[in-house]
């Protein structure tokens, strides 16, 4: 019976494997090289300057041959030079110590960052599914334009008594022809702004006045949605929020496409009303 040998790796193989080894190790040579220069340089730095501060000291107090005003010079070298000193050493150890302090900081935040979205992602796969909530389709939720508001031109007064007579936190609001996503709007903030605003102002801000001035408050004022396709179910809706930072609310379209007709809008209070 004849055992054939096991094939060994080629020599192109190899050479790649020597080629990375190679190139990785003259990286990190390199790396030290550097490091240990700029020690050199620190170092020389500090040497030189406190050389030349003794040098200047001495030529300053030893030009004088009267003891009364040598006395006085050297108080005022000595005033002198002290702080100058202080302040290079100081400098180099501040330079070196916070340097490796800030590189440290930052690969343990960049380290514990990975680690986070790993574990959320980990816990959000492992997650057994809703059974109850992957029976309910979200195309059979079709309240997205009960609770919405398409016309911008709206006073922002009766968008609050809207959302108050139907008993709604927020509101989404869509393109009066398309029917396509458009914003969201909280109760919360809605109030707060026209609280904000002085009593008897005219004219009256309307819900695009309100839209463009949260516009102009920056990226951190505008609300986190996800889409989602009418053909998802409840439990889809809710691993997209869990998967999303922050959001609290699903956007359904026909396709799930942003640019699509809304056909129902779900919060995650609404999710868990149906656990």
């Amino acid at each position: 019976m004849t055992i054939s040998p096991t094939p060994s790796a080629s020599p192109a193989t190899n050479q790649g494997q020597s080629t990375a080894q190679t190139t990785q190790e003259g990286i990190v040579s390199n790396e030290k090289i550097d490091a240990r220069n700029r020690e050199n340089i620190a170092f020389g730095v500090l040497i030189a300057s406190i050389v030349a501060i003794l040098l200047v000291s001495a030529t300053a107090i030893f030009s004088t041959t009267d003891a009364k005003e040598r006395s006085l010079v050297s108080q005022r070298v000595m005033d002198s030079t002290l702080p100058l000193y202080g302040t290079w050493v100081g400098t180099i150890l501040a330079f070196y110590f916070s340097r490796n302090a800030f590189e440290a900081a930052s690969s343990a935040t960049d380290r514990n960052a990975t680690v986070f979205q790993q574990v959320r992602s980990d816990l959000v796969s492992a997650a057994p599914p809703d059974n109850k909530l992957a029976n309910i389709s979200l195309k059979s939720l079709a309240n997205g334009l009960v609770f919405s508001q398409d016309n911008l031109n709206n006073p922002l007064e009766d968008v609050l008594k809207d959302l108050n007579s139907k008993n709604r936190y927020r509101t989404i609001v869509v393109d009066k022809t398309t029917k396509n996503y458009v914003n969201l709007v909280y109760k919360v903030n809605v109030s707060a702004f026209l609280e904000q605003r002085q009593s008897g102002t005219t004219p009256q801000p309307t819900l695009q006045n309100y839209l463009d001035w949260r516009k102009e408050q920056g990226k951190q004022c505008q609300p986190i949605v996800v889409f989602l396709p009418e053909t998802a179910t409840l439990a889809d809706a809710e691993a997209k929020m869990k998967e999303t930072l922050g959001c609290r609310d699903v956007i359904v379209t026909t396709d799930g496409q942003k640019t699509s007709p809304v056909v129902a809008y779900v919060t995650d209070n609404e999710i868990n009303e149906y656990k």
